[in-house]
């Protein structure tokens, strides 16, 4: 067996005890080593979480602000003292849903004062973003090059068709429709009749036997020496006179045949009512309760109410052989958008555009003014229980565009001179169609003034009454 001395005891624990040291050692460098690196580590990753900290903030910041900043939109009208106050509460209404959007608010005097200026700024590269003005305005102002094109950035759909026409300029829409005004409906006393008539043979039957000119006592009576009276019994033959797009006017149709043969019926072979006979007679002989049933404008409505007439509305009936009721013309506020208005600010322009043409701003505007929604659908609702409010946006959901006043003035003269020959007798229904679309190519041209058309055809008829 193999023993060692004391000697070489001694140095082999001493080997042993340097080993252990050096061991140590290196095990604590290791450990200090680890402990640096992360300690490294985690202070990168703090200054990384701090700088995303930071930047996440900021564009918090920048967010909030953007929240928080008032947006201004500014909006000129002319509406009337009575709609101006109803207005004034939409926008404070509008605000307090909206609180980042200003809505500052210009009233003029009268739509041409609106137009003038509005036009002056804009071509200055100024003016409002939004205007509210009567919608037959809108083509003199798009001709300008002062609106924006706003086919695009609204939902026409949910308009009443015949404002939808009058939304068109070279194939683009300009104006946002927000309400309807002046048509004409059928208005009957209910003291006298308890339903109104499906048609027109109702209404002559009924005038037939209830009529006493001598006692002033009517049936029905018709302002048929206007046309706007007129022009509703050509849409009822499902045809119309003019082109909203192009400005074509087509009066040598099967419609407009048809209508003045149902005049010729009414005035001059049933002859129980009288052609020569004013607006004003009319509307007198109806609130007196001696006229059961007239047709008259939406603006009378309130004055009948006033008068305290118990009355009913309904859509114009039918006439003799037409296959829907009439048309009458219809038209309207609408707003239009500056086309200066920058692209945010249009954002909130279109904001509050929106906020107007609503169910709900829209049926209060037909409730506490004297306008009707520009919308459809209304009349679906549950609270319509008011038969006037109801049979007239049957009515209006039906109506034409109203022809622009240019084209209309023209019409109008071209119309009423050819009735009367018609209901004199000196021209038949379908010689007076002819004769009316080459006097309304005349006018159009330039060809034919009105004084001298109407000096024509009064010589004309004298001539024809001399030779009868």
């Amino acid at each position: 067996m193999f023993h060692l001395n004391k000697k070489h005891t001694c140095f082999f624990r001493l080997s042993k005890i340097i080993i252990a040291v050096f061991i140590i050692f290196f095990m604590t460098g290791m450990v200090f080593s680890g402990c640096a690196g992360k300690k490294t580590e985690n202070s990168d990753n703090m200054a990384t979480t701090s700088t995303k900290r930071a930047a996440e903030n900021e564009t918090d910041d920048k967010h909030s602000q953007e929240t928080d900043a008032i947006h201004s939109v500014t909006f000129w009208n002319s509406c009337k003292p009575k709609e101006r106050i109803f207005l004034m509460e939409n926008i404070e209404s509008f605000k307090r849903e909206n609180p980042n959007i200003s809505i500052e608010v210009k009233h003029y005097r009268s739509e041409e004062e609106l137009m003038d200026t509005f036009s002056a700024a804009s071509l200055a590269g100024a003016g409002p973003d939004i205007i509210l003005l009567g919608m037959n305005n809108m083509k003199k102002l798009a001709k300008e090059n002062v609106l924006k094109d706003l086919t695009d950035e609204f939902d026409y759909n949910k308009f009443i068709p015949g404002l939808n026409e009058l939304t068109f300029f070279d194939r683009k829409r300009y104006v946002v429709p927000f309400n309807a005004a002046d048509f004409l409906l059928f208005f009957y006393n209910r003291e006298i009749i308890s339903r109104p008539p499906s048609n027109f043979e109702e209404v002559l039957t009924y005038t037939r036997e209830n009529t006493d000119p001598a006692a002033g006592i009517y049936g029905f009576l018709l302002n048929a020496g206007q046309p706007e009276w007129v022009l509703p019994f050509m849409g009822g033959y499902l045809d119309w006179i003019y082109d909203y797009d192009s400005g074509s006017i087509s009066l040598n149709n099967q419609s407009v045949q048809k209508t003045l043969g149902f005049l010729e019926e009414v005035y001059n072979v049933e002859n129980i009512i009288p052609f020569d006979i004013d607006y004003e007679e009319i509307n007198d002989s109806f609130k007196a309760g001696n006229t059961a049933m007239i047709i008259n404008g939406s603006w009378a409505i309130e004055e009948y109410e006033e008068a305290g007439i118990d009355f009913g509305v309904s859509k114009i009936p039918k006439a003799t052989g037409a296959l829907s009721n009439p048309t009458p013309m219809v038209t309207g506020m609408g707003f239009m958008v500056n086309v200066n208005s920058a692209l945010k600010n249009f954002e909130y322009a279109r904001s509050f555009i929106n906020y107007m043409i609503s169910n709900e701003i829209q049926k209060a505007w037909m409730l506490n003014t004297s306008s009707y929604p520009s919308v459809t659908g209304l009349e679906r609702e549950d609270i319509m229980t008011n038969d006037i409010l109801y049979n007239t946006l049957l009515q209006v959901k039906i109506c034409r565009g109203q022809i622009p006043e240019e084209d209309l003035r023209l019409v109008r003269e071209v119309i009423k001179l050819n009735i009367e020959s018609l209901i004199a007798g000196n021209i038949s229904a379908e010689d007076a169609a002819v004769k009316m679309q080459e006097d309304i190519i005349k006018m159009k041209s330039g060809q034919l003034k009105i004084e001298d058309f109407t000096e024509t055809t009064s010589g004309e008829e004298e001539i024809r009454g001399e030779n009868g």
